[in-house]
């Protein structure tokens, strides 16, 4: 049962692995734009200025968290700089270099969190429900080994209750050969002493 819940929490990583992969590559193509835009983010570990126009000279408007996700509205080649919308509804420009289509950590990581929960409460279910049956397998257990004591209390009963009739069958065949015999014998001495006894002569009355 181990194995299986080992086998259980190792195919839910990797589906797990393979589905942030999946939405990570496909969630700009998929994704609506806002504002006639697409959807990019961020890059990680930045904290980017976002300026007035398309340059460092401009105005500084405020800073854009790193991995936030932002709408582009163009992009401006010769100063490198991007056009976006920003988490907070702002419009700017930002360094063409900071932005990225790849989801952003802080995009992947609550989910990544949410979804390690749900593995977490399934391998939890998984053990309760492995200490369950290890449980129903050891009550099984003792039933078993109660019905067998049962079995070999009852089995010697039998077999000394079945010697006990034997030997009363085989004591009541000799008295029965006993009497027979002792019958037998009678009946062959009173035929011996019938056969010898003398007979009476018969009288003769004369009739005149």
């Amino acid at each position: 049962m181990l194995n299986r819940i080992i086998i259980l929490v190792m195919c839910l990583s990797s589906s797990l692995a393979m589905a942030l992969q999946t939405e990570s590559s496909s969630a700009v193509s998929n994704q609506s734009s806002d504002n006639n835009g697409d959807i990019r983010f961020i890059r990680d570990n930045l904290t980017v200025f976002m300026h007035a126009g398309p340059g460092r000279e401009f105005r500084i408007l405020g800073t854009v968290e790193a991995g936030s996700k932002i709408t582009l509205l163009e992009h401006n080649q010769d100063k490198g700089f991007a056009e976006i919308i920003d988490d907070k509804q702002r419009t700017g420009w930002v360094e063409d270099e900071n932005v990225v289509s790849q989801r952003s950590m802080r995009e992947i990581l609550p989910e990544t969190q949410k979804r390690l929960q749900q593995v977490n409460d399934e391998l939890a279910q998984a053990q309760q429900l492995n200490q369950d049956l290890n449980q129903q397998i050891a009550e099984l257990s003792l039933s078993n080994q109660q019905l067998q004591q049962r079995y070999d209390t009852l089995n010697d009963t039998y077999v000394l209750l079945r010697d006990q009739q034997d030997a009363q069958d085989q004591s009541s065949q000799k008295e029965w050969f006993t009497r027979g015999g002792m019958i037998a014998l009678a009946g062959i001495i009173l035929g011996v002493i019938v056969t010898y006894m003398p007979k009476r002569k018969r009288r003769s009355d004369n009739w005149m």
